[in-house]
C-alpha cells in the first residue's frame, strides 16, 4: 500500500468534511480514517491530517480499495450506412457534445461512409463508499455521466423508505433527465412522494453495471417524453454531484444536499 504524504488542515466556519475533502482531492472515508473520527463532525479550530497522495488508499468493509482519477482513451469508429452523430453518441454512453469537439465536427457536419471517427473511452475508477446503504460520490461532470449514460436503465432506490423503482435516462446534459420505465414505476414514484409528483427533491441511490451512485431526484413530469407506454406525461430530473440547471448552468444546494445525504457525507 502506498504511504500518503500528509498535510494538516485547520477547520474554518462553515466547514464540513465533505467540502474538505473535495479541496483536496480525497474522500471523507479517508479523512475519517486518517484522523480517526467515529463520526462526520468537527469544529472551528481542529486540526486534520489531509492525505496528499494522487491514489490515496483506503480501507473499507475489511478489504483494500485503491481509487485513482478518471481516465481516457480512444478508439476508432468507422462510418457505415445509417450512423448519425447522434445515435453514436449513445452508442458509445458519451455527450454528443464531446463527440463533435473531439472529432472537430459541428451539429451540422455530415457523415461519409468510411469516415474514421475518434471515440473518446472513459474509465470511472470505483471509489469507496461509507456503507453498504450509502452510494458512490461521483462528480456530474468527470464521473457520473459516463456511468449513467443516455439510454441507460438503472434500478433507483429511495434512501428514505427503500422503495425501489427503474429508470431510463432518455435526456439532458446538465443532470440526467430520466423516465420511469413503466407504469408501474410511475406508480411507486408517485406513491414515495406522497401520493403526488412534486419537486420536492430526495435522496437517492442510483444502481447501474453494479454500482451504487448518490443522487437526488424530483418526480415532477415535464417537458420532453420519450417513453410512450409508462402513463408518465414527460421525464423528471436526477441530479448527481456538481450538476446544474438547465435553464442557466447554477446548481441547485437543496439537489447537492441530497447528493451528500445519499452518499453519507451529511445527516438528514
Amino acid at each position: 500500500m502506498t504511504t500518503p504524504k500528509q498535510t494538516t488542515y485547520t477547520v474554518v466556519s462553515g466547514d464540513t468534511l465533505w467540502k474538505i475533502a473535495s479541496r483536496f482531492g480525497t474522500s471523507v472515508l479517508a479523512l475519517k480514517q486518517i484522523n480517526n473520527l467515529t463520526s462526520d463532525r468537527i469544529h472551528v479550530g481542529q486540526k486534520l491530517t489531509i492525505p496528499t497522495v494522487e491514489n490515496t488508499a483506503t480501507q473499507n468493509k475489511g478489504t483494500q480499495e485503491t481509487y485513482t482519477k478518471p481516465t481516457v482513451t480512444y478508439i476508432t469508429h468507422t462510418v457505415s450506412k445509417g450512423d448519425n452523430l447522434w445515435d453514436l453518441s449513445i452508442r458509445y454512453g458519451i455527450p454528443f457534445t464531446e463527440l463533435l469537439s473531439v472529432n472537430k465536427l459541428t451539429q451540422n457536419s455530415t457523415l461519409t461512409l468510411g469516415q474514421k471517427l475518434t471515440i473518446p473511452v472513459h474509465h470511472i475508477p470505483v471509489k469507496p463508499v461509507v456503507s453498504e446503504k450509502h452510494g458512490e460520490l461521483l462528480d456530474w461532470w468527470t464521473e457520473a455521466q459516463y456511468v449513467f449514460p443516455i439510454g441507460k436503465v438503472a434500478k433507483v432506490t429511495d434512501f428514505q423508505t427503500g422503495r425501489t423503482w427503474y429508470v431510463k435516462r432518455t435526456i439532458g446534459a446538465n443532470h440526467a433527465d430520466s423516465e420511469p420505465l413503466t407504469a408501474k414505476d410511475a406508480a411507486i414514484i408517485k406513491e414515495v412522494w406522497g401520493g403526488t409528483y412534486n419537486w420536492n427533491k430526495r435522496a437517492i441511490i442510483i444502481e447501474v453495471d453494479g454500482r451504487r451512485i448518490a443522487a437526488s431526484m424530483t418526480s415532477m413530469p415535464h417537458d420532453i417524453q420519450y417513453i410512450k407506454d409508462n402513463n408518465y406525461n414527460g421525464h423528471f430530473d436526477i441530479h448527481f454531484l456538481n450538476s446544474t440547471r438547465h435553464k442557466d448552468g447554477k446548481m441547485t444546494e437543496s439537489h447537492q444536499k441530497q447528493v451528500r445525504i445519499a452518499a453519507g457525507v451529511e445527516s438528514l
